[in-house]
């Protein structure tokens, strides 16, 4: 047990060395005044998670909002072409 939570702490230290540089972008506050600088970095992920929610919405409903415009426009077509051909097989049986 002692041995896996060795391995576990080796694993998580030389984790934080090699990954450094990119725990310093998520977290650019960590190395001063501790739980202030974790309620700043807390802040600046919740903003940076809404926007990319509010990008990733915008943009699900303008792609909608283009399919349904097709969608729209495809089935307009299709029936006019369809009751054109009613017609015509109409007058063309009289």
């Amino acid at each position: 047990m002692l041995l896996k939570l060795g391995i576990l702490g080796v694993i998580l230290i030389i984790g934080g060395i090699v990954f450094s540089g990119e725990i310093e972008k998520i977290f650019p506050n960590t190395s001063t005044k501790g739980v202030n600088s974790i309620k700043s970095d807390v802040k600046i992920l919740t903003s940076k998670s809404i926007e990319s929610a509010e990008d990733k919405i915008e943009l699900s409903m303008k792609k909608t909002e283009s399919k349904l415009i097709e969608i729209k426009e495809d089935s307009s077509e299709y029936i006019e072409e369809k009751i054109s051909n009613k017609i015509s097989f109409l007058n063309s049986s009289k």
